[in-house]
């Protein structure tokens, strides 16, 4: 089971978390810590993802030749 929760390391160990969360007392389990300022800022200059299509082609180098992406009618229904 996976929970996400925010908390606030109070020192010595202590990390009082945000909210309840759905644990019997003395479960065990795994923290893994990431500090807000820390936290990995995404910025998506790709919203549509053409620019990451057009670094994937021609990535395979011993596929068909050709241009799959424009004759794709062909591959898939012999026209």
């Amino acid at each position: 089971m996976t929970i996400a929760v925010g908390g606030v390391y109070e020192g010595n160990g202590v990390v009082k978390l945000e909210r309840p969360v759905a644990l019997e007392e003395n479960a065990k389990v795994r923290v893994i810590l990431e500090t807000e300022d820390e936290a990995p800022v995404v910025q998506d200059d790709d919203p549509t993802g053409w620019k990451t299509a057009d670094e994937l082609i021609g990535f395979i180098k011993d596929g068909p030749k050709g241009s799959l992406g424009e004759e794709h009618d062909e591959y898939i229904y012999r026209k």
